[in-house]
């Protein structure tokens, strides 16, 4: 774990001290735009009142010209600074907030929400005040979006990405630096646009190309030394000036194709860039981190090298984009025709990593996340045991839901020993039964992501996890809720049976659309069905008539959730207990709310 155990006070004092840093920069940035304007002015002033020096007066202009690109250039890196603090400002900012269950600024994933997934709709992983924004910090929507695969699919190794997650959380400063980096193109861009789709594509340009790329820089200074020496005259610098640019003009439309892609990703490179910089900062030990930097940075080709490259050439093309500034830099250097060669070589000598670059930044993102929730709910977490085996024991020690406030939350332990498949869970409403069902559903997919979890103790068998918990019916397929609900279970037994996967499942009541009878009878059936195919899982219930099962059948086991009625008020403790549930309060609940009739009331 993190030095500082005390998240609120780390985040308060990094932003303590990132507004003073924020401070100095402003003052800085004043210094160069004052350095920058002088020496802008200083060229007009010295053609206005030194220009009968004669050729002298060229170096000298050109020597003030050199000093303020020099200003211009340290005032943008003073503003690309500027704006690094901001992002770790709002970071930290954002970091406290949360602490006090405010996690709105960060991306919801609704665009991931699924009716139809195995479980995520069920356990409100995406959408608003969801376990996605809850645990979401990727700095860019690509690895947001890898975040929620991981989700949804889990990962091959679960322990790998344990000890990914947990030796991020000892270097902190790094991963919101990271993150801040990487948060740098996000406002104008919703996705960064894809390197490898770019790389992929072929820059066609004529053989004569790699001839001309020398020739005419030497014509063109050759032109222009005849023409200031006065070998030739004005008009036929001209006329022979019109022929060396023919092959430019020829394919402008071509090069500002070409100018516009790169002005697209211009960037995403620089955020890369910047990333990939940080990534020299640290040494890593964990096999998934250090495989990471292998890929990133001591691969045959170096990204942070080749990116630095491409990022030059999408500053050098833009520099075309100003028509003076284009017409000089190709009749002298032939620039058109350097960066299209320049860019060329650069795709094919790099585009079968561009994937691999990007993929390796946004697995990053995804071990940030997990370290993030960690040091955020330290010491609460704990990292999960998946074992090999579906009939190897569940064991959970003070497990409780992500999203409830530390201060409300109530833990239970959960237990399934050798033999014992299925929990049937009773309790009266409002008890806690389906709150236990999504804590156990939600820390079952953190450990499977190889995320830590809200437990102390959770070892669990390699399970994939399917729930019915939210069923509705569906006008636009003439799909009855009964019927909606018949489709999910099939769904859910499709794995075992046509996947053969090992499975666990959580249900909250199931066959609501029908009668009691149908509903008493289908549930003993169906639970059965699944015993018998080998599954573990959860279902909680009403009715108590299924409780009796496990008088026969020791794979089944029952626990329950309770209330005390005292006079008028209700109490619950959430805590889960060995047995059924004997007391129900829909009566109570609904003579509190005013919703029964009162006997032997007169009327007025």
């Amino acid at each position: 774990m993190t030095s500082e155990n005390n998240p609120t006070s780390y985040y308060e004092r990094r932003l303590s001290h990132l507004q003073q840093e924020l401070s100095q920069l402003r003052r800085t940035a004043r210094m160069w735009v004052a350095l920058r304007l002088t020496a802008f002015l200083l060229v007009p002033v010295t053609l206005y009142f030194f220009y009968n020096i004669g050729p002298v007066i060229v170096p000298i202009v050109v020597a003030e010209l050199i000093v303020f690109v020099f200003f211009v250039r340290k005032s943008a890196e003073n503003i690309e600074e500027m704006n690094f603090v901001k992002n770790l400002i709002f970071i930290n900012r954002e970091e406290l907030n949360a602490l006090q269950g405010n996690y709105s600024a960060f991306g919801n994933g609704e665009e991931w929400k699924n009716p139809h997934h195995a479980f995520t709709y069920d356990f409100d992983i995406f959408g608003n005040q969801s376990i996605f924004q809850y645990l979401n910090r990727s700095a860019t929507k690509n690895g947001a979006a890898l975040l929620s695969k991981v989700l949804q699919e889990g990962v091959d190794n679960t322990v790998e990405s344990q000890e990914a997650v947990e030796e991020l959380c000892a270097h902190q400063d790094w991963a919101q630096h990271f993150r801040a980096r990487g948060m740098e193109n996000e406002k104008e861009s919703p996705m960064r646009p894809s390197l490898a789709k770019w790389g992929a594509t072929e820059i066609s340009y004529p053989s004569a190309y790699k001839i001309l790329r020398y020739l005419l820089p030497v014509l063109g200074f050759t032109l222009f030394g005849a023409y200031y020496f006065d070998v030739l005259s004005g008009v036929e610098f001209m006329v022979y000036s019109i022929p060396l640019m023919l092959p430019i003009m020829q394919r402008v439309k071509k090069t500002n194709k070409l100018a516009a892609q790169l002005d697209s990703i211009e960037q995403t490179v620089a955020a890369m860039q910047h990333q990939l910089a940080i990534m020299n900062e640290v040494k890593f030990t964990s096999y998934k981190l250090t495989q990471l930097q292998e890929e990133l940075l001591k691969s045959n080709i170096n990204a942070t090298k080749e990116l630095k490259g491409l990022g030059s050439y999408c500053k050098r093309i833009g520099q075309r984009n100003n028509v003076l500034m284009g017409i000089i830099l190709n009749y002298f250097l032939a620039w058109d025709i350097q960066l299209t060669i320049q860019i060329e070589q650069w795709k094919i000598r790099n585009s079968v990593y561009l994937e691999a670059w990007e993929t390796a930044l946004y697995k990053m993102e995804v071990y940030i996340s997990g370290a993030n929730f960690r040091i955020n709910n330290y010491p609460k977490t704990s990292y999960p045991m998946i074992t090999g085996s579906i009939n190897d024991p569940i064991l959970i020690k003070e497990l409780g839901h992500p999203l409830i406030n530390q201060k409300a939350r109530v833990t239970n332990d959960f237990e399934l020993q050798n033999g014992e498949q299925f929990t049937i869970i009773t309790g009266p409403n409002m008890a806690g039964k389906s709150t236990f069902l999504r804590s156990v559903g939600v820390n079952l997919m953190l450990a499977k992501a190889g995320f830590p979890v809200m437990a102390t103790t959770f070892q669990f068998p390699n399970v994939l996890l399917y729930s019915s918990m939210r069923t509705s019916d569906d006008l636009n397929a003439e799909t009855s809720y009964f019927h909606a609900e018949l489709l999910r279970l099939r769904f859910i037994t499709d794995a075992i049976e046509k996947r053969n996967e090992s499975v666990f499942i959580v249900l909250d009541e199931i066959l609501k659309g029908t009668n009691s009878k149908d509903k008493e009878e289908g549930s003993a059936l169906f639970l059965k069905k699944l015993c018998d195919l080998g599954a573990k899982g959860i279902i909680a219930t009403h009715d108590l008539k299924l409780t009796e099962l496990s008088n026969s059948d020791p794979r089944l086991i029952n626990l329950y959730f309770d209330s005390t009625i005292s006079g008028d008020e209700m109490n619950f403790d959430y805590k889960i207990r060995s047995g059924v549930a004997q007391n129900m309060n829909a009566s109570f609940l609904l003579k509190r709310m005013g919703l029964t009739s009162v006997v032997g009331k007169s009327e007025s």
